[in-house]
C-alpha cells in the first residue's frame, strides 16, 4: 500500500448484542496504541436488558438492510476494516461486507474474534484475511508488512485469500501472563463510536453504557479453560494450541487498575462481572492478593461467572464473599452422568452437589446462584431427561437457572459427534434460548426453579416427561406463564441485594442516582467477614 501510519485509515467494528465484547475492547486498545489513526465503533444489534425482548423470548438482535448499508457507508471510507463477532452475528457481518465491496472495492477487510477463530472456513469466504488466534501481536506484524507493501500474507495467525487460493499460516504462541501486564487498558470511553438505529453513527457516551449494560461493567481477568467440553468453542482454541487449557492472567493490581479507570469515567458503575471461563481455578494465593486489593481500592460488589464445579472450594468462596462477591454463575449442563460424559465434561454429579452445598452456606450474603442447564438434547433417553429434573428438584434453595436449548457451534467436537450419529440440530445462530419446545419437561424446569412442588406430585409429573425427540403434547400457555413467574422471581432475588444486572439500565441508574443502592449496601445487607 505504501501508506504512512498517519494517512492509513483503520476502522474496527464489533458486531454483537450490547457493548460487552471484552476481547474486542482489548484488541482495539492495542491497535490504537500502535496506530493512532484508528476509529473504534460498536454495532449493538440488540439490548439484552430489554424487558420486551426478555418476555417475548427473543434471541439475538438484528439489523435491517437499511442499517447494514448505513454502517457500510461509514466503514467503507477506511483503507483497512476489521470486524469482530461471534457466530450468531456472522450473517450481519456478511451483509455489511457485501455493501462495503460495492462502495469501496479497494478496502481491505480483516475478520477476527470468536467466529473467525472457530469457523475461518466461513469468514474467509467474505473477508480478505481472517485472524485465527490471539490478535494483538499477529495484527501488529500484519500491519507492519501491509504498510511497507511487503508480503503480508506471510503474517502468522492469519488465513489469507489470494488469487482464488487460501493461505493458512500457523498461529503465534499464546501470550504469557507477564506480557498481559504490559498491554494497554481496554478501550472504554476513549473516543469510540456507536451505531444508533434511529440516529446513525455518533460518539459513545455514558448513556449508551447505561442503556446496554446498566450500572454493570463486564470484563475478563484470566484466559484459558482446563476443560474441553464438546459443545464449547474452546475446543477449537485448544485444537490450535493445547496450552489454552492453562490459565493466563495479568497481575491482580493490573486488574484492579482497570476497574478503577472505568469507575473514574463512569462513577455509576456499581457492579463488576468477571466472565472468565474458570475463575476459581486461579490459585488461592493469587485470589487472596486480588481480594485484599479489591477491599482496599475498589469496594464494590462483583460477580464471578464461568465457575467449574471441580474448582469450588469453601475457602476460596469465603475469601471472595468477604471481598464483595455477591453473585456466581456455574455450569451444570445436565443432571445425567451419561450426558455429562457425552459432553466430555469431567464433572460428576457428586461434585456438582458438593459445590451447590458450599454456595448455599453463603446464601445470606449472595444473590441466588445461577446454574447453566442445556435442554433439548436429542441424544438423551427418558432417564437422562428426568435425571436433570431430579437434580434441579434436589438443589439447595434458593437458586435460579440459565436455561439453554442445545445448539451447535461450527467446528466444535459436538458438531462432529452429531454428524457421526446422523443427528441434525440447529446451529447457534439467532436463538438458543429454550422456548421452542414447550413440553412438560421444559415447563417443569421453570416450575422447579421457583417452587419445590410436593414430592408426590413431582413423581407423577416426572413419569410423564419424555426426551425431546419423542412426539409429545406441548403447552404454550403454561410454558409462557411459568417462564414469566421464573423471570419475576429471578428479578426479585437480585433486587433484594440491590443488583440490577437483569433489569433495564435506566432503572438501575436511577436507583444509583437517588442513593438507594449505596444506602442498601451500607445499612441493610448483611456482610460476611472471614474468621480471624
Amino acid at each position: 500500500m505504501g501508506t504512512s501510519s498517519k494517512t492509513l485509515k483503520i476502522r474496527l467494528a464489533s458486531v454483537e448484542d450490547g457493548l460487552d465484547n471484552t476481547g474486542f475492547r482489548k484488541f482495539s486498545a492495542y491497535v490504537k496504541s500502535i496506530h493512532s489513526n484508528t476509529d473504534i465503533i460498536y454495532l449493538p444489534t440488540g439490548n439484552r436488558l430489554s424487558l420486551i425482548r426478555i418476555l417475548l423470548d427473543k434471541g439475538c438482535g438484528d439489523y435491517s438492510s437499511k442499517d447494514t448499508y448505513k454502517i457500510a457507508q461509514y466503514l467503507s471510507k477506511a483503507d483497512l476494516i476489521g470486524f469482530s463477532s461471534m457466530t450468531p452475528y456472522a450473517s450481519i457481518v456478511h451483509e455489511i461486507i457485501v455493501y462495503i465491496r460495492q462502495l469501496n472495492p479497494k478496502a481491505y477487510i480483516v475478520w477476527g474474534g470468536t467466529h473467525a477463530i472457530i469457523f475461518p472456513e466461513d469468514a474467509i469466504k467474505h473477508a480478505d484475511a481472517v485472524c485465527t488466534g490471539e490478535g494483538e501481536f499477529a495484527f501488529e506484524k500484519f500491519l507492519e508488512l501491509f504498510k511497507k507493501e511487503k508480503d503480508y500474507t506471510t503474517a502468522p495467525s492469519f488465513w489469507f485469500r489470494k488469487d482464488n487460493n487460501i493461505i493458512k499460516n500457523t498461529n503465534l504462541p499464546l501470550m504469557k501472563s507477564d506480557t498481559m501486564n504490559e498491554l494497554p487498558h481496554l478501550t472504554y470511553q476513549d473516543g469510540e463510536l456507536i451505531y444508533n438505529k434511529s440516529k446513525g453513527i455518533e460518539s459513545i457516551d455514558s448513556s449508551d453504557f447505561i442503556k446496554f449494560s446498566g450500572i454493570t461493567y463486564h470484563t475478563i481477568w484470566s484466559i484459558g479453560c482446563p476443560l474441553a467440553c464438546t459443545f464449547c468453542a474452546n475446543t477449537k482454541f485448544i485444537e490450535y494450541d493445547n496450552n489454552y487449557r492453562r490459565l493466563r492472567y495479568s497481575s491482580p493490581q493490573k486488574m484492579i487498575d482497570e476497574v478503577k479507570r472505568v469507575k473514574s469515567k463512569t462513577p455509576f458503575i456499581s457492579d463488576i462481572v468477571f466472565n472468565d471461563d474458570s475463575f476459581l481455578a486461579l490459585r488461592y494465593e493469587v485470589l487472596k492478593e486480588f481480594c485484599e486489593l479489591w477491599k482496599k481500592e475498589v469496594k464494590i460488589p462483583f460477580a464471578v461467572y464461568g465457575i467449574i464445579p471441580n474448582y469450588v472450594r469453601e475457602d476460596k468462596i469465603a475469601l471472595l464473599v468477604d471481598a464483595g462477591m455477591n453473585r456466581i454463575r456455574m455450569g451444570i449442563q445436565s443432571g445425567s452422568d451419561n450426558i455429562l460424559e457425552f459432553y466430555k465434561r469431567p464433572t460428576k454429579l457428586k461434585r456438582i452437589t458438593e459445590a451447590t452445598k458450599i454456595f448455599n452456606k453463603f446464601k445470606k450474603y449472595m444473590v441466588p446462584p445461577v446454574y447453566d442447564m442445556i435442554l433439548d438434547n436429542p441424544v438423551e433417553t427418558a432417564e437422562d431427561t428426568r435425571a436433570s429434573l431430579d437434580l434441579i428438584y434436589n438443589l439447595p434453595r434458593p437458586f435460579t437457572l440459565n436455561v439453554f436449548s442445545l445448539r451447535v457451534i461450527p467446528n466444535t467436537t459436538l458438531e462432529k459427534d452429531m454428524k457421526e450419529k446422523g443427528i441434525n440440530i440447529p446451529k447457534i445462530e439467532k436463538d438458543y434460548l429454550v422456548g421452542h419446545h414447550k413440553t412438560l419437561g421444559n415447563i417443569l424446569v421453570f416450575v422447579l426453579t421457583v417452587w419445590k412442588i410436593p414430592e408426590w406430585l413431582y413423581k407423577i409429573l416426572r413419569n410423564k416427561v419424555h426426551p425431546i425427540q419423542t412426539k409429545q403434547p406441548v403447552y404454550p400457555i403454561l410454558f409462557a406463564f411459568f417462564r414469566i413467574v421464573y423471570y419475576v422471581k429471578r428479578a426479585l432475588g437480585n433486587i433484594r441485594f440491590m443488583n440490577f444486572s437483569v433489569l433495564p439500565g435506566k432503572i438501575a441508574f436511577l436507583s444509583w442516582k437517588i442513593g438507594i443502592i449505596s444506602f442498601w449496601h451500607r445499612f441493610i445487607l448483611k456482610k460476611y467477614s472471614l474468621p480471624k
